[in-house]
């Protein structure tokens, strides 16, 4: 790896106005962080005096209005009457009693508790300790059978922009994790894809509101058991800046919050396995979590050669992008964010309980360590931190077979058989800390760094052929990779607030850097054909290449209270991104026996830059029903690029947009809600886009990029509906998605029919391909749902309905002429979850999907295929601590190319008993893919071709498992 200096030599490069915006950027953050104390201070002299700025004690009753007994565990809320962001929380004790301190004010006081209806109160806290007496809750109305007396559990709730579930009212078995709770909520959906809430990707889980291993939402729902859950939230969650203003900026992260049970918020708690089956497979891992009410550590680690996989995202960001000779212009199915719907893993990346099937196909061998810690140090800092390591090994053995569109008479195909192994070892660090230094004054570090060590090895077998079967050329290529890099981001936000009507100062600072170092080894033979005639190509060649990346951001941003209801915001934005890439390629050199033959069309050195200047105005309005904000702003962005290799050139682009912004929210009551959300912004292209330098790692399917790319400006737009009725436990939840986006970029490509000369020039042999990115007009996603849950009385069982459509347009170019590729695809599922008892717990699910595509350019090559997944999961505790746990499954694909169809039944059956007296530890027999049938096939549309896949996957294996679970709560700090 070359010295740390290599980050900053892009700095060298950046002309001079880059070094003057660097240090412009810098030093408007340092000065708003000397200039908003001293504003600060002087406004809350002006205005609030410093008797103001102390706080007071509120402090009162929770109690049972039939028979006055206290509700220890109540949640209690005091919400600022003229800033309702500024929300303090606590819970009542065993006698009912809460107490907490909060400024001097008006608030409005709430107190819920499961089964009842909540109460509220108002009160002006001015005096150094306010009593607000008893709060008396009436238990709610939903009453079981008249011989008992007992409130009924109360599914879910809507407060607000947040959903809420009632743990209590989903039954599971004592060794369930978060994760099997979570599928038996509605509108929550767990696949091979990751896991889904009201139809988008959750991408945070957080426990008791606080982060837990970064982002990675797996970690939390896998790793921590049902029993000590009380509820779980599901809401959009405000960027921080947001959060600390209280004015919306429209970034939000869907995210699932796990309030755990008060009585277990203290102890320790987790399991221990370890198992060895036929074929040598084997796991072994330990999780466990020492929780000291605010202090908690967790730490989890595995070893198994079973699939079984903890990554993030960021983890497999190298691993899984390794260049497998596919060529680019490949887009991936059912993937969401701007892709037409068109596929989706099935087979081998399924969760399996105990067989925790990861998302990557073939076999993976994985060892992994995790550290999570968090801390209130003082009442004052709030500590988050963790720590991931991943050791990895992965053999994969693909095929692909794709139909390319080029004209209205002539079709191309292209198949691929390839055997890849690659190892990769991450490290991964995460922190964010809040100082709240006092009640007007807060700053946020949220550090992150991840270090990545790749080594990638593959072989592949690849032909072209025309309608009649008639070859255009093969080639059988090794390519090796070797890859290290690390990523290195800081955000400093620091916030003042001037008044306590709402006026705030904020800023934000944030910093970027990436370094990623490549090798690679080439050696290929390819043969082109032109009737009897055919031309051989040996290649054998080393390439060296550094990308290298460093980002600086700030803003300011004021807030002024206009009365009570109403809000202005100003704010200004300025950032600056410099990408630099070097691409050194040499061939091999017979007489001198090493890689000395330079290659100018295959090597590149690029360095652009990238200036946004934003100045935004917005207004926010709250009536006692609705919330609307309203947002315009003005930028001003630049792109200058420079060009060395293969040529020289140099680039410079402005571009000038308005971006509006709005979002409004109607409560119909307290159980319907509306909201409508529509934004827009824009993207700079990537330096690997603007690269123009020829890819031959496939020389049948070369890439390249685009140093004439410009930004593409999307339009977002979101319509939403939620429906609770709390009484008869009913949820209806309604989504619309909608996508549209101007100077897109997508692929054109030529398709050789003869030998051709590229205009770099680089020679095209006929049939080989070549892709490079191109703006576009008239890209456009839509995307709906509608899911509806409620109780089966007669079998004590919840059932969630579950109903898609989806749209996409995606426009591409093929020997100079556009192609609009429009992808529709319905779906609907439903699940049946038992609510039966602890001892036996079922679910049954089924989901299908139907897509169809049309062409513009061939409608003769129109398509349409169809699939489906049913489940039954059974887990069953019988007799004297005995467990059978069933998971049956049956796909059905149909629709693909020859010999990609599928119809099998993938089985997993365990049989356990429970040890020891507390039953706490297990011994199991397990058996994964009992009839043998397993399978992995997936198909990808894009705007180009269609495409099937066949993958390796874990077949039939037994194994013995013995598992200790760790429970011990209540354990003394």
């Amino acid at each position: 790896m070359k010295p740390f200096s290599v980050i900053f030599r892009p700095l060298n490069s950046v002309v001079c106005c880059s070094r003057i915006l660097f240090r412009q950027v810098v030093v408007m953050f340092i000065l708003s962080l000397f200039v908003l104390p001293v504003f600060a201070q002087q406004r809350q002299q002006q205005g609030m005096g410093d008797r103001a700025q102390q706080e007071v004690l509120v402090r009162g009753f929770v109690l049972d209005q039939a028979d006055m007994q206290a509700l220890p565990g109540a949640h209690v809320s005091l919400i600022r009457a003229r800033d309702t962001a500024r929300i303090f929380r606590t819970a009542t004790d065993k006698e009912g009693l809460f107490s907490i301190s909060v400024p001097r004010g008006r608030y409005t006081v709430r107190a819920t508790y499961l089964g009842y209806m909540p109460g509220e109160t108002e009160i002006r806290a001015i005096e150094e300790d306010n009593d607000i007496g008893q709060m008396l809750l009436s238990i709610t109305g939903a009453m079981l059978h008249e011989i008992t007396v007992t409130g009924q559990v109360i599914a879910a709730r809507q407060r607000g922009d947040t959903l809420q579930f009632s743990a209590q009212a989903f039954k599971t078995n004592p060794d369930a994790s978060a994760e099997d709770l979570v599928r038996k909520m509605p509108g929550i959906v767990i696949d091979p894809d990751g896991v889904k809430a009201q139809g988008e990707e959750v991408r945070r889980v957080l426990v008791d509101g606080q982060e837990f291993f970064g982002d990675d939402p797996n970690i939390a729902l896998r790793n921590l058991p049902a029993e000590m859950i009380d509820q779980i939230e599901v809401f959009d969650q405000l960027s921080d800046q947001a959060q600390l203003t209280g004015f919306d900026d429209g970034e939000r992260i869907k995210t699932i919050n796990i309030v755990t049970r008060l009585d277990r918020r203290s102890g320790q708690f987790g399991r221990v396995y370890s198992g060895y089956g036929d074929s040598d497979r084997y796991q072994a891992g330990l999780v466990t979590n020492l929780f000291m009410d605010q202090r908690r550590i967790s730490i989890i680690g595995m070893s198994n050669n079973i699939n079984q996989q903890n990554f993030s995202s960021e983890d497999l960001s190298g691993f899984m992008s390794v260049r497998s000779g596919m060529g680019g212009g490949m887009q991936s199915g059912m993937r969401g964010g701007g892709r037409p719907p068109g596929g989706g893993l099935i087979g081998g990346g399924l969760n399996r309980g105990d067989f925790l099937i990861g998302q990557q196909s073939g076999n993976n061998t994985t060892h992994s360590l995790g550290v999570n810690y968090t801390d209130i140090w003082r009442d004052k800092v709030t500590v988050n931190s963790s720590y991931f390591f991943n050791l990895s090994h992965n053999e994969t053995e693909q095929f692909s077979d794709r139909q390319y569109f080029i004209d209205g008479s002539t079709s191309q195909f292209y198949t691929e058989t390839n055997l890849s192994e690659r190892s990769n070892q991450n490290h991964r660090f995460n922190a964010r800390i809040d100082y709240r230094i006092n009640d007007n004054h807060t700053l946020m570090i949220i550090p992150r760094f991840s270090f990545q060590d790749t080594e990638s090895a593959s072989n592949a077998e690849a032909g072209t052929f025309l309608l009649d079967q008639q070859l255009l050329n093969r080639s059988l290529t090794a390519y090796d990779r070797r890859w290290d890099g690390y990523t290195l981001s800081n955000a400093l936000i620091y916030r003042a607030r001037l008044h306590d009507d709402g006026r705030s100062l904020s800023t934000r600072f944030n910093i970027n850097v990436n370094n990623n170092e490549y090798l690679y080894f080439l050696d290929a033979m390819s043969n082109y054909y032109d009737g009897p005639v055919f031309t051989d190509d040996l290649i054998d060649q080393k390439s060296d290449e550094t990308i290298a990346a460093w980002g600086l951001s700030s803003n300011l941003t004021y807030t002024e209270p206009l009365g009570e209801k109403s809000m202005l915001q100003f704010s200004y934005n300025i950032s600056y991104s410099d990408n630099s890439s070097e691409r050194l390629t040499n061939s091999w050199d017979i007489t001198r026996e090493a890689y000395t033959l330079f290659e100018n069309d295959l090597s590149s050195e690029l360095t652009n830059g990238y200036l946004t200047n934003r100045f935004g105005l917005g207004y926010r309005i709250r009536g006692e029903k609705y919330s609307i904000l309203a947002e315009l702003s003005y930028q001003q962005a630049d792109l200058r690029s420079n060009q060395a290799m293969p040529y020289e050139a140099e680039i410079d682009q402005s571009f000038q947009n308005i971006i509006p912004m709005v979002n409004f929210t109607y409560n119909f009551s307290s159980t319907r809600t509306f909201r409508l959300m529509y934004r827009s912004f824009t993207s700079p292209p990537s330096v690997n886009q603007l690269q123009d330098v020829v890819d031959n790692s496939n020389p049948l399917l070369l890439t390249g990029g685009n140093p004439d790319l410009g930004q593409s400006n999307s339009h977002f737009f979101t319509m939403r509906y939620n429906l609770t009725d709390m009484v008869r436990s009913r949820t209806l939840f309604a989504f619309v998605f909608g996508n549209i986006t101007s100077d897109y970029i997508g692929n054109a490509s030529i398709i050789a029919l003869q030998d051709t000369l590229l205009h770099n020039g680089y020679e095209l042999p006929r049939g080989a391909q070549y892709v490079r990115p191109e703006n576009m007009s008239g890209y456009a996603n839509l995307r709906s749902l509608v899911t509806y849950g409620f109780p089966l009385s007669v079998i004590k069982s919840n059932l969630n309905i579950t109903a898609g459509l989806a749209y996409s347009r995606t426009p591409g170019i093929i020997n100079g002429q556009k192609n609009i590729a429009n992808a529709y695809n319905t779906n609907g599922g439903l699940v049946v979850s038992s609510n039966i008892s602890e001892r036996l717990d079922f679910t049954l699910s089924y989901r299908v999907n139907y897509h169809f595509v049309e062409n513009s350019l061939r409608p003769q090559l129109d398509d349409h295929y169809f699939y489906h997944v049913s489940e039954v999961r059974v887990n069953w505790m019988f007799l004297n601590g005995w467990v059978f746990r069933n998971d049956l499954s049956n796909l059905y694909y149909t629709g693909l190319g020859e010999g990609f169809n599928e119809n099998f039944w993938l089985w997993n059956v365990n049989i356990g008993k429970k040890l020891l007296t507390n039953q706490r530890a297990e011994i199991t027999l397990g058996v994964y893919d009992l009839l043998d049938q397993n399978r992995s096939v997936r198909r990808n549309v894009t705007d180009t071709y269609i495409e099937d896949l066949r993958y390796n996957v874990l077949n039939r294996f037994f194994m013995l498992t013995l598992t200790y679970n760790i429970r011990h709560f209540n354990v003394s700090d």
